[in-house]
């Protein structure tokens, strides 16, 4: 009697065997290691950016609302930024696009911590918030319900949006700080080792401080993005273009 074909590892020449619990696990390894880089690292970050972004809303709010002829302006600005955006097309397309154009914005607010010392991502969700209290005080001087535009045309969306900006933001602080670090490491060693350079019968020079790994740093932000800013803002994309629409 033949025996059924089975699929082995022992094999050299054959494909190499599925695993699916290999996967399972390194599935599981990724999501411990996020949750704990959110303790560890990004959930400071994270607070940092829900106060910026609270702080731009009331900002712009109060800002627009003192001073109405500034509304028009700003407008057209934030209308020109999102001219890519087609409302015509199916919800299908508008999810798509707009998935695009967040998760575009949220690159570039990550790869704004590139910049050590500055922490420049924090100017992400404070222009979103200004964004959002412009918007508000646009409805408030057009007679219209704000609390119920904010629950009906912003909340569905904005819960997984704004939380994927204010992700992305603390990934970016937190690359920001790293570098700082990795920079400032460098500088000691650099400012360190001068002494021992020019009297250099003096014995060994003194130990380097250690440095930032800037591969883990570069492993850790890309692994978030992938598994928490991108999902976030797929839900989001398609809450915005299936379900916002509907609401009022």
């Amino acid at each position: 009697m033949s025996e059924p074909l089975t699929s082995t590892t022992g094999d050299p020449g054959g494909p190499p065997a599925l695993n699916p619990a290999g996967r399972a696990g390194r599935i599981r390894s990724l999501l411990h290691e996020e949750r704990d880089a959110w303790r560890r690292h990004y959930k400071k970050y994270f607070k940092h950016a829900a106060r910026a972004l609270g702080l731009g809303f009331v900002g712009g709010f109060l800002y627009f609302l003192l001073w109405p002829a500034q509304e028009q302006k700003a407008l057209e600005l934030v209308i020109d930024a999102l001219k890519d955006i087609r409302l015509e097309g199916s919800a299908l397309v508008l999810a798509l696009t707009l998935f695009y154009h967040n998760a575009r914005a949220s690159v570039l607010a990550v790869a704004a911590g590139t910049v050590p010392f500055l922490f420049l991502p924090i100017l992400d969700p404070l222009v979103n918030g200004a964004v959002l209290g412009l918007l508000a005080s646009v409805s408030k001087h057009n007679g219209l319900d704000v609390p119920r535009i904010i629950l009906t045309q912003i909340l569905p969306h904005g819960v997984f949006e704004l939380t994927a900006v204010c992700y992305a933001t603390s990934l970016g602080l937190y690359l920001s700080a790293g570098l700082g670090k990795k920079a400032a490491a460098a500088w000691k060693t650099r400012k360190a080792r001068r002494p021992a350079a020019i009297a250099p019968g003096s014995g060994a020079a003194p130990a380097a401080p250690p440095e930032i790994p800037e591969g883990r740093l570069t492993r850790n932000v890309v692994r978030s993005f992938a598994l928490v800013v991108l999902p976030l803002l797929l839900v989001a994309a398609f809450v915005e273009g299936f379900i916002t629409p509907h609401l009022r």
